[in-house]
């Protein structure tokens, strides 16, 4: 039994489950001809996403102002407030808990969803594909998307939806942001997500979620502001909102950089320390760790994308998480001093990769599209420069494509974006692990045949150092 498994089991055991039909006064009646509702009912909204094909996004942060469920005779009000912003580029892989609804929602059958958008105050980032200049970006250049762009500002768009609520229960939805629908390239760039299918609702669980659990959160990455007893953690992130975590009755402590005196455990936590942890989402928006990577011990870092190419001593990377009081903030558009000195490592977590695997071992394998973490250094702000870091830590990319001639553990991902400028022929090599999960795919690895639109999110090793399979998967989520 895999840790997926042995967390399912556990959340079969003590979440609660889904109220049945009961005939109960104001709960469920149900007739041979179906269930009727009354009551209210407890709903939680999270948060994907799917790439566009016609631009490449660095990073894309909008801000959801609120989230109302409508139907003919009332309106419920999800979410509303000062919620975490969400970074579409990286919702084509992860998913994000928006939250759970304010107050108790009237059960029944809602038709629509009204939804209160408007870019984040953070900077998004487009690469320019084309042969031309475009909003004043150069041709195989990134660049900030101006805010003269059509359709990138406040905006309130309805949707119809299919969404039940059944009273006594808790249930809940996501909401998937199609940017192949909602950006095209008119007038350069026009983003439109009142354009057919560009925001759709599902109900969760997606297929490939632990049994009892509505979604998964993966890589939520920050310090440690809190620590309850032996069962939950408290934890700070500059790209999202504090989260608690209670700890599963198994979690896999992983400690690839020695931080913990064997073996990493629990008692191994503290507060001001950086982690990375998987999650589910339970039915009551609660999250349930089942993985906790322990990082550094109270050690200024910044993570971002690499967005140039290794040149002069240079690379620039678009800042999208922080942990540490003087980082940079989720936006920046950072230049980054090599520094010679500096170790690399990759991040393992449960794959069973070698820490230093061909594809990156020095700031030669350092290639655009990476996500790397860069562990202290020096920051001058007035230049938004890094210098003298002292490990380089790869982490995980999320990368778009068409999935092709699966095989063993093996795919090919085609279609990849022209951003990424070291693959040759648009195209990867994808390696899986008895760890993959597969995120809206049944069947695992087998029923990737099923597949044509996915991304996944893995290890992107240097293509030209000679690594067979530059893309060491964590997840594959099909679109």
């Amino acid at each position: 039994m895999n840790r997926k498994e042995s967390l399912s089991l556990a959340l079969l055991l003590t979440s609660s489950i889904f109220a049945a039909c009961s005939g109960k006064p104001g709960g469920v009646v149900c007739p041979p001809a179906g269930c009727v509702v009354g009551g209210n009912g407890s709903v939680i909204v999270t948060v994907t996403s799917t790439p566009s094909q016609t631009f490449f996004f660095p990073s894309l942060e909008w801000a959801i102002s609120s989230v109302q469920l409508l139907n003919s005779g009332t309106g419920a009000t999800i979410v509303a407030g000062a919620l975490p912003p969400v970074d579409f580029a990286r919702l084509q892989t992860d998913s994000q808990l928006l939250g759970k609804a304010l107050s108790p929602v009237p059960a029944g059958a809602y038709t629509s969803a009204k939804i209160q958008l408007a870019p984040s105050t953070a900077a998004s980032y487009f690469y320019n594909s084309s042969n031309a200049t475009l909003l004043g970006c150069a041709p195989a250049t990134v660049c900030q998307i101006p805010n003269t762009v059509v359709g990138f500002g406040q905006t309130t768009v309805t949707v119809p939806v299919n969404f039940t609520v059944i009273a006594n229960s808790n249930v809940g939805f996501s909401l998937n942001f199609d940017l192949s629908k909602a950006v095209t390239s008119t007038g350069g760039m026009t983003f439109d997500f009142t354009k057919s299918g560009a925001i759709t609702l599902s109900t969760l669980p997606r297929q490939g979620q632990s049994s009892g659990s509505l979604d998964s959160l993966q890589n939520f990455t920050g310090n440690v502001t809190a620590v309850t007893g032996t069962t939950s953690i408290s934890m700070a992130s500059l790209s999202s909102d504090t989260r608690t975590f209670t700890m599963a009755a198994t979690v896999e402590f992983d400690d690839p950089f020695g931080i913990c005196t064997p073996p990493a455990s629990f008692s191994c936590l503290a507060v001001n320390q950086n982690i990375s942890v998987d999650a589910v989402v339970n039915s009551d928006a609660t999250l349930t760790a089942y993985e906790v990577e322990f990082l550094d011990k109270f050690a200024q870092e910044a993570e971002g994308i690499i967005v140039s190419p290794l040149s002069g001593g240079q690379f620039k990377m678009v800042v999208t998480n922080g942990v540490g009081n003087s980082s940079f903030l989720p936006g920046t558009l950072a230049t980054v001093n090599v520094n010679n000195a500096s170790s690399y490592f990759v991040d393992p977590k449960n794959l069973g990769v070698s820490t230093t695997p061909l594809g990156f071992t020095s700031s030669s394998d350092l290639v655009m599209g990476q996500t790397v973490m860069l562990q202290g250094g020096t920051i001058n702000f007035a230049t938004n420069t890094l210098s003298n870091y002292t490990r380089t830590l790869l982490r995980y990319s999320s990368i778009g494509g068409t999935v092709q001639t699966p095989s063993g553990t093996i795919f090919t991902l085609s279609g990849v974006s022209p951003f990424f400028t070291n693959l040759v022929t648009n195209s990867v090599q994808v390696q899986t692990f008895a760890n993959t999960t597969y995120d809206n795919i049944t069947g695992g690895f087998s029923g990737l045949t099923n597949v044509t639109n996915a991304s996944v999110r893995g290890l992107y090793l240097n293509p030209n150092s000679g690594a067979t399979q530059p893309l060491l998967a964590a997840q594959v989520r099909a679109h």
